[in-house]
């Protein structure tokens, strides 16, 4: 079986990506740091469009900026001195930017809630990194807990959380209940020049780095310093940070009698080739804080191979698990945190030049291009070489024309597909499932349904889908809503059943055509199996540039004629050799008139001369039998059932009679050409659109030609009969062009890149029948 594949979207427009942070240059802090650095590396990649949001607490700053050769939008905020502030200005940046994936850097401010909403309404898929930090009051890191409780429902519904390390991935998993399998660790970067030649480690010296806040433990360091100068009398502590907590540190030393010993830096981050000297020129690092999601500065220090002694907790703690931070608990006193640095102090007092520790630094580089793997991920449709995720839904796959077509178009379709069936499998989902296409069945009908839109929507949430499509009635009624509560930005409806009067065995009334115009408006677009069935929407007031027509599409291929298959078949069913086989393919609903062939040919049934094949099953399967019983032949009138070895029938068949009067396409009638039979047919809105119709191919009478329909159904039959040649009629070119299942698949993968990526695929002349 051939398979279509589209057309390679990598010279298509690339991922739209918009950073949200809460600050931004020329505000300085370790997160606008690693947006910074994210940013401009994600800039230079090709396929990855990235842009900044921020807010402007001063109301004086531009409202865009280029930024490192990066996009920089600002909103104002309000109030400008409080931590939580409010900028209502950032939902319209997300909800009419055009993104394909917002990236919300940082959890502990209004903006992450403000962009999660605003990228939930606009079915946007968003992506939170955490950046956590410690707290230095109770009371915050009690409000920290609960605004990550409150936030649970909207991350969950996040397409991915990135932690920055292992510790954070644990514990928001457990805080939220989220899945750990729905969080990636992306440890930030770091990047120290080359350590000056000649710079050596001082015996005694300990480096404490980070901002001065009392959660970072510097005050551990200067409790221990006295009681270490007993053990290291030339023992002193460099700390390197600013901060709020300066003033109570030195207040501190001068109460130990260690100020002179004590000295307290502030450098700027683009400091670092002198941050790289005074790590360089230490003996050990101090690192006790009690919280550190993911300790770039440590990881800096031991690159250089520098000790360090940490508490053993949160993100050093995961360095200490490694074997790279020497531990001890957080709630170590002075006596026992001076005993470990003067045990390291000891151990490092030849000044020699270190090693590094053969420990590979994280790098800004490395990050960005984890990033960069997760829009890729998120937004596949403009990864080179990446197939779309595509979500069917459709009522039931037992039998029809609507389930042998999603069948077929899944088998030559280059995108990868889901299909929810829900109410029930049966025969084709046996067979697509046997084939490997992935098959789902829901089992929502009886109380099933008060729950179908829930559970259908976690389904889709679940499978994080580019695009769902939906055939059939129920399958709209259920899926689309459904679609729409799961965040899915592109729903396509495929229209099959919508006849003259009815819509699968529903009269068209206005309540029906209301609840039908509120699910379209719901959805991207709109496909009609054929002009007749967009005609018909149209009537029902679609508008017409929500409507695609792609004709239905037929597996020429596997309808060749095969001579073995023809002999079993008939030897299945006792229909000897000299037989005149009269066929139907269907469901046995009324609208397929099965009922009215079966009266009109029932004059003409003889066993062993003529008898009448029905490929199909339907709540009139029952009934056909008793009436076959009533008229005398029930014995030269076979019921199949379901089937699915339709061709092989196909291929027993002399003659092939669809009597529908009201078809939306008109399938049956081709595979009946596309097998090589003679075909009677009342209505096929595919063969009217062609114009020329092989001789082979008879119409019946009109309903008001005031021909009877049992009259004009005998005389058509006898009129092929006498065209039947030894052999199979060949299949006209303009059919097997028209309609061929390639052609079909070409144009659904067509529409679904088009309306997931907002931008075309060029037209392949023949590759596919969508106008």
């Amino acid at each position: 079986m051939t398979r279509h594949r589209v057309p390679d979207p990598a010279a298509t427009r690339p991922i739209r990506v918009l950073q949200v942070v809460q600050r931004f240059y020329p505000e300085l802090g370790g997160l606008e740091t690693h947006v910074a650095e994210v940013t401009s590396r994600l800039r230079e990649m090709p396929d990855i469009e990235i842009t900044i949001l921020t807010t402007d607490r001063s109301g004086e700053l531009p409202k865009e900026d280029v930024i490192n050769g990066v996009r920089v939008i600002r909103r104002r905020s309000w109030p400008r001195e409080k931590d939580y502030y409010f900028s209502p200005g950032l939902v319209k940046v997300i909800r009419s930017g055009g993104w394909d994936v917002v990236h919300l850097q940082g959890g502990q401010t209004f903006v992450p809630l403000v962009g999660m909403l605003a990228a939930l309404s606009a079915r946007i898929p968003y992506v939170l990194t955490f950046h956590t930090g410690g707290y230095s009051t109770a009371g915050r890191s009690v409000m920290g807990w609960v605004r990550t409780r409150a936030l649970a429902p909207l991350l969950s519904r996040s397409a991915k959380l990135v932690a920055v390390s292992r510790f954070e991935k644990k514990s928001f998993s457990a805080d939220t209940g989220i899945d750990p399998d729905h969080f990636t660790v992306i440890n930030n970067g770091g990047a120290l020049p080359p350590v000056p030649a000649g710079v050596l480690p001082q015996p005694g010296t300990i480096v404490s780095s980070g901002r001065l806040e009392k959660y970072k433990g510097h005050h551990r360091a200067i409790e221990a310093l006295p009681i270490i100068r007993r053990a290291v009398p030339g023992a002193r502590l460099t700390i390197l940070g600013g901060g709020p907590y300066e003033s109570e540190l030195r207040a501190l030393a001068a109460t130990l009698g260690v100020s002179d010993e004590v000295t307290i830096r502030h450098l700027p981050p683009t400091e670092r080739a002198q941050m790289a000297s005074i790590l360089a020129g230490s003996s050990v690092m101090a690192a006790l804080s009690s919280y550190e999601a993911h300790p770039v500065g440590i990881m800096e220090a031991l690159a250089l191979g520098l000790p360090v002694l940490g508490c053993d907790v949160a993100g050093i703690g995961d360095l200490v698990e490694d074997g790279l931070v020497r531990g001890i608990d957080v709630a170590a006193g002075p006596a026992e945190v001076a005993a470990a640095l003067v045990d390291m102090l000891t151990q490092n007092a030849d000044g020699k030049p270190r090693a590094a520790a053969g420990f590979e630094l994280p790098t800004w580089e490395g990050c960005a291009a984890a990033l960069a793997d997760v829009y890729r991920e998120l937004a596949p449709a403009r990864a080179p070489g990446r197939p779309l995720r595509i979500a069917q839904i459709i009522t039931t796959l037992t039998t029809g024309g609507a389930e042998k077509q999603l069948e077929s178009l899944i088998g030559h379709s280059g995108n990868a597909h889901r299909t929810i069936a829900l109410y029930g499998g049966g025969t084709i989902a046996d067979r697509m499932t046997a084939a490997g296409a992935e098959v789902d069945v829901l089992g929502m009908d009886g109380l099933g349904k008060l729950t179908a839109i829930p559970r259908l929507a976690l389904r889709l949430r679940q499978m994080r889908p580019d695009a769902v499509h939906v055939h059939l009635l129920s399958a709209q009624l259920w899926g689309i809503p459904a679609a729409r509560l799961a965040g899915v930005r592109t729903i396509i409806s495929s229209e099959h059943s919508l006849m003259e009067t009815s819509m699968e065995m529903r009269p068209l009334t206005p309540t029906l055509r209301r609840i039908y115009r509120s699910l379209e408006s719901m959805v991207t677009r709109t496909v009609a199996v054929s002009a007749t069935t967009k005609t018909r929407l149209l009537r029902w007031g679609v508008a017409p540039d929500r409507i695609s027509v792609i004709d239905n599409g037929i597996d020429f291929d596997e309808l060749a004629f095969a001579d073995d298959d023809r002999q079993a078949r008939r030897a299945e069913f006792g229909v000897g050799p000299g037989t005149v086989l009269i066929g139907a393919v269907g469901r046995l609903d009324p609208v397929k008139r099965f009922p009215q062939l079966l009266e009109a040919l029932a004059p003409t049934l003889e066993h062993g001369f003529r008898e009448l094949l029905l490929v199909g099953d339907g709540p009139l399967r029952g009934p056909l039998a008793a009436r076959a019983a009533e008229l005398g032949v029930a014995d030269c009138v076979h019921l199949t059932g379901p089937r699915p070895d339709v061709p092989a029938l196909l291929a027993a068949m002399d003659v092939m009679v669809s009597p529908c009067r009201d078809e939306t396409f008109g399938m049956a009638v081709l595979e009946g050409l596309g097998a090589g039979l003679p075909v009677v047919y009342a209505q096929c809105p595919a063969l009217d659109e062609l114009g020329e119709q092989p001789a082979w191919a008879v119409q019946l009478a009109a309903a008001d030609s005031g021909v009877s329909e049992a009259q004009s159904i005998r005389l058509c039959v006898e009129q092929v009969l006498d065209l039947r040649a030894s052999g199979r009629f060949p299949l006209p070119a303009n059919i097997s062009d028209a309609y061929g299942i390639d052609r079909t698949a070409a144009s659904f993968d067509r529409l679904y890149h088009d309306l997931v990526t907002g931008t075309a695929l060029p037209v392949v002349v023949g590759a596919g029948n969508d106008r």
